[in-house]
């Protein structure tokens, strides 16, 4: 994994951490149940193809799943509530889109975007998680 990856995996991160909205966020799976609630910035690939600018550049785009997780006791608060952090979380990840100058939009993707949320399965009451993929492309130059 390139340099740039990681900065932009720890810039999705401590972007969710300043929202103020969860009482942890991790890169990779957290096991902690004491804290709610809490995501995970979960590296999932970093795909890469040639450029069509330069001959040794490559162009990147990493896929990370942030996963949200919830507690209560009443399904239908746990749901509204993972669904408010679920847009709470996006649109703090888009407040700086380009993350940092690390990204940008190309012709295979926007800077940062996002896939539909979907129910984490296996969980069971009264835990809920949800889960997003987040796209974000990026250019590195030959030899990196």
């Amino acid at each position: 994994m390139s340099v740039d990856a990681v900065d932009i995996l720890n810039d999705i991160c401590l972007t969710l951490r300043g929202c103020g909205a969860f009482e942890s966020v991790t890169i990779g799976p957290d096991d902690n149940a004491a804290r709610w609630p809490r995501a995970e910035v979960i590296l999932r690939s970093v795909d890469e193809s040639p450029s069509v600018d330069e001959a040794d550049g490559r162009w990147r785009t990493l896929k990370a799943l942030v996963r949200i997780h919830v507690r209560s006791d009443e399904p239908a608060g746990a749901f509204w509530r993972v669904l408010e952090l679920a847009q709470t979380a996006c649109e703090a990840l888009l407040v700086d889109r380009f993350r940092s100058q690390s990204c940008r939009d190309l012709s295979i993707g926007k800077a940062t975007e996002f896939s539909a949320l979907k129910v984490e399965p296996k969980v069971k009451a009264p835990y809920l998680a949800v889960a997003f993929e987040v796209r974000c492309c990026f250019e590195s130059g030959g030899g990196q």
